[in-house]
């Protein structure tokens, strides 16, 4: 293990760190693979306890490694790591910037959130609801349209895909991912006012 663990925070460094949960893996286990805490592990990822679901990709927080020198740090020829290794690849070049899309339609209301016990189960359209993804459960909405929500609170704002049916407690219009909630940063209050804008 603390042979391959250099070549893992090396990529994880270089392009941001992330790691796809393999079988057997625990919170613990991943916490001492990347010198971090488990609370930071927990905190950043929205994780309550183990076991964790495999294939779900986790943000690994920053450690005392970023402040290391990477050049000293050994790098291996792709055929000499091992299978459960992750490699990340470099991030997407981003798009100039552009002017938001104009919308079809906007409704205000109350968003709620869920999360944790749903992840894994199937949505509505049938696909499996991951938390982790910038998702939203609707009551009439087509499902795969994409809206705009926005916290009247603060006035962040996040594009989300309609992949649910929800939510039923009268009075709210729109029960959204737990990363939908966190980049809303409503992750803490529950239920807050939004603005709802349907982009296509």
């Amino acid at each position: 293990m603390k042979r391959w663990a250099p070549l893992l925070l090396f990529f994880g460094l270089a392009w941001g760190q992330g790691y796809v949960v393999q079988p057997g893996d625990t919170l613990e286990r991943i916490a001492r693979l990347f010198q971090v805490k488990v609370a930071d592990l927990m905190m950043l990822n929205g994780l309550l306890e183990d076991p964790l679901p495999v294939g779900v990709e986790l943000e690994i927080p920053a450690s005392d490694w970023d402040s290391m020198n990477l050049e000293v740090l050994p790098l291996l020829e792709p055929e000499e790591a091992p299978p459960w290794v992750f490699i990340p690849l470099p991030p997407a070049p981003t798009a100039p910037a552009q002017n938001p899309p104009p919308a079809l339609a906007t409704e205000q209301g109350w968003a709620s959130w869920y999360g944790p016990r749903f992840h894994g189960r199937r949505t509505a359209n049938g696909e499996r609801f991951n938390k982790f993804h910038l998702t939203a459960a609707h009551r009439t909405l087509p499902f795969h349209t994409r809206v705009r929500v926005t916290n009247l609170h603060n006035g962040r704002s996040v594009v989300v895909r309609i992949n649910d049916r929800g939510p039923y407690i009268r009075g709210r219009i729109l029960d959204l991912s737990y990363a939908a909630a966190r980049a809303l940063g409503m992750y803490s209050q529950g239920v807050v006012q939004v603005k709802v804008e349907v982009l296509r």
